[in-house]
């Protein structure tokens, strides 16, 4: 295997470069694995935008890929293996401290160091973080297990039950699995919101009942309307970025003592009236990544509700580039008019 490999790095202008890199670092008890699909991420786009200095390591985190090397060890994988990759937190993680006993290895005292992420032609991380494919599923699916599994992780943390009303601000790639992972878990009625033709029709595949709009009030109302007037059980916010009016509006659409979930990372400092969530005893709910819940890893929920194929989820794959074409998959992620809603790097 050569010491060099093909990687796609920001830089530190908004462009990423394909060039040549060293390999990634084999570190204590790591596997070697040959990416195979990427997904851009919503907050690829947000960190491109806020970066200033040129990219060492290649970033990209919805991962598959073809396991090449792995250590000896009780792991049940093997060179060959197909697997979605866990690359936050159990591929990096050191099994051992407080929260890595007890599942929750984003929050890993000791990780690993980032040897780079998925816009490049191989990776390394511990098994752990290895999550075997089923036959059934392709790379395009096998690259979205990540964002799926994020919102199987929302709404098991935050205890969204079966009957509840659920509204989903934002239909883009999280908003849709928010979507999808609801009904999936037994909602009664799933009301969502989308700013973009295609994410509206994509909302209604993945089984929300009702689809609005985003302008003011649209999404309040219509939570209202599926729930007798009282408001959505169960509320997560998708959107995040550098606004904060999805928040407000998330909290707005959650019934007295219900909760609202906040997925969408909001990048800038807000202010916000905490008096009427007080006053209504609503739960804001925070949740990032995935871990360990009731005994199974969100992954392994989520590769389940995949291998269904009950949920179109990789119908969202509107556009598939290269990685040699990494900047044009960038700019349609960028452009919504070019019909995008998630766009893949093939490897």
């Amino acid at each position: 295997m050569s010491d060099m490999m093909r990687a796609a790095l920001d830089d530190g202008t908004g462009q990423y470069v394909v060039q040549d890199v060293p390999m990634p670092d084999m570190f204590e008890g790591a596997a070697m694995i040959k990416i195979r699909q990427t997904g851009i991420c919503g907050s690829d786009l947000h960190m491109t935008t806020s970066r200033t200095e040129a990219q060492n390591l290649p970033s990209g985190h919805e991962v598959a890929g073809e396991i090449v090397e792995i250590p000896d060890g009780d792991h049940g994988l093997s060179a060959g293996d197909r697997v979605a990759i866990e690359m936050v937190g159990a591929g990096r993680a050191c099994l051992t401290c407080r929260f890595c006993s007890y599942g929750q290895w984003k929050h890993c005292l000791n990780p690993a160091p980032d040897t780079g992420g998925g816009f490049a032609q191989y990776m390394t991380r511990r098994p752990a973080g290895l999550f075997k494919l089923p036959d059934s599923l392709d790379w395009v699916d096998g690259a979205l297990v990540e964002p799926m599994a994020v919102s199987v992780h929302a709404l098991r943390y935050g205890r969204m039950q079966p009957g509840d009303v659920v509204g989903v601000v934002g239909s883009a790639t999280i908003g849709l699995s928010a979507i999808a992972a609801a009904r999936a878990f037994g909602a009664r009625t799933v009301v969502a919101s989308a700013r973009y033709s295609q994410q509206a029709e994509a909302a209604k595949k993945m089984g929300a009942d009702v689809v609005v709009g985003s302008e003011p009030g649209e999404f309040e109302d219509a939570c209202l309307e599926a729930s007798n007037g009282i408001g959505a059980d169960f509320v997560v916010e998708s959107v995040g970025g550098f606004q904060s009016t999805s928040f407000q509006q998330a909290i707005q659409a959650t019934r007295s003592q219900g909760t609202m979930l906040y997925l969408g990372g909001v990048k800038v400092p807000m202010e916000f009236d905490l008096f009427d969530p007080i006053l209504r005893e609503i739960r804001i709910q925070s949740a990032v990544c995935y871990s360990v819940i009731d005994g199974r890893h969100d992954y392994d929920v989520a590769i389940d509700l995949l291998a269904t194929g009950d949920i179109p989820y990789r119908e969202i794959v509107t556009h598939e580039v290269g990685l040699e074409d990494i900047q044009t998959g960038f700019d349609a992620a960028w452009d919504k008019t070019t019909g995008s809603i998630k766009v893949h790097v093939s490897i």
